[in-house]
């Protein structure tokens, strides 16, 4: 047997420590027709580029409560029908360089990239959190889940998709969504979002096909258990309890609330799409050295998810991606939307 087969049959014993609350359909089916009052558009500007063969814009799109998230659309500059994807970021980060979408507009997809809300982008968070967090936005609102900080951003990934679909060059039967870390967690998530509730709040679109590297925001409470101090996100947390509830008092209230937001949650929802002949197909990678994002919590995501799935394990590496992991991401994003 090999070190991957091993290693993957000691995961298979591992139970996530996520509670589905009573009212979770309910809540986001809530929250997403409240979000789309407001019609989802891009704004676009185009902007000079040295290559000739796409087209390259400012994006913007305005969130329901006003936020305008800011990035980058790109397109070939060819007449025509494109497959399409959005591109979610890891944490603590912005829509990237142009360069980094320019890879995929050249391979005929419409691309579009945008700021996580608050992050280190251009775009801002205006909203008064009754309950502010320790450094970074894991606590930002832990109070309840209907002012948590991951509840805007989970709409706005919602709504970045929908807009995309709405573009007139954008094939809308073949839409996918990836990332790495949280990027990977939101493609799950908004893919989730889409395909399970979306007919039900009047949403046409669909999620074809989804890439989630290395992805975050899964098994929140298995997640705090195997942390190291000091190492990802999730480190957010202790540094909450330390100073907000040293004794751990209200500790289950802070992952009832969490549990609105755990990829694994919505991972059963992405292979739900209602349309007759619809599968979505997702490809997951894992590093089994990660520590911010431990093995286990990743399989319990990749076991949660419907759909055709496909999980790439790479035993050497931690919290990244091998060059390898983008060449079969290119294969599989072109297999299915090209």
């Amino acid at each position: 047997m090999s070190l991957i087969d091993e290693e993957l049959e000691k995961l298979k014993s591992y139970t996530a420590s996520v509670h589905r609350p009573i009212d979770f359909k309910d809540f986001w089916q809530k929250a997403l027709q409240e979000d789309f009052q407001l019609t989802a558009q891009l704004e676009l500007e185009r902007i000079s580029y040295p290559l000739t063969q796409v087209e390259v814009f400012k994006a913007s799109l305005c969130a329901s409560d006003g936020v305008m998230l800011k990035g980058y659309y790109l397109r070939p500059a060819s007449v025509n029908i494109y497959p399409a994807l959005v591109r979610f970021h890891g944490y603590s980060g912005n829509r990237g360089q142009i360069s980094e979408l320019l890879f995929w507009a050249l391979q005929g997809y419409a691309i579009l990239g945008l700021d996580v809300r608050g992050q280190c982008g251009e775009t801002p968070d205006g909203r008064i959190y009754p309950q502010g967090g320790f450094s970074g936005w894991m606590t930002l609102g832990i109070d309840s889940p209907n002012h948590h900080y991951f509840r805007y951003v989970y709409l706005d990934a919602v709504r970045a998709i929908v807009a995309l679909s709405k573009q007139p060059e954008v094939d809308s039967e073949r839409l996918g969504v990836f990332g790495k870390s949280q990027g990977g967690g939101l493609a799950v998530i908004s893919a989730g979002l889409i395909n399970g509730l979306g007919e039900e709040v009047g949403l046409q679109t669909k999620v074809k096909v989804i890439s989630a590297a290395i992805p975050f925001l899964a098994d929140f409470r298995g997640s705090f258990k195997m942390q190291r101090d000091g190492e990802g996100p999730i480190a957010e947390l202790s540094w909450y309890f330390r100073l907000s509830d040293p004794e751990h008092k209200h500790e289950e209230d802070v992952f009832k609330v969490l549990d609105y937001f755990d990829t694994v949650n919505f991972a059963p929802w992405v292979g739900e799409a209602g349309k007759k002949g619809f599968v979505s197909k997702s490809l997951v990678s894992m590093g089994l050295k990660d520590t911010a994002c431990p093995p286990p919590t990743v399989y319990a995501l990749y076991q949660a998810l419907s759909g055709e799935k496909k999980l790439l394990v790479y035993p050497e590496y931690g919290h990244e991606s091998p060059d390898e992991f983008v060449d079969r991401q290119l294969e599989f994003l072109a297999r299915e939307l090209r």
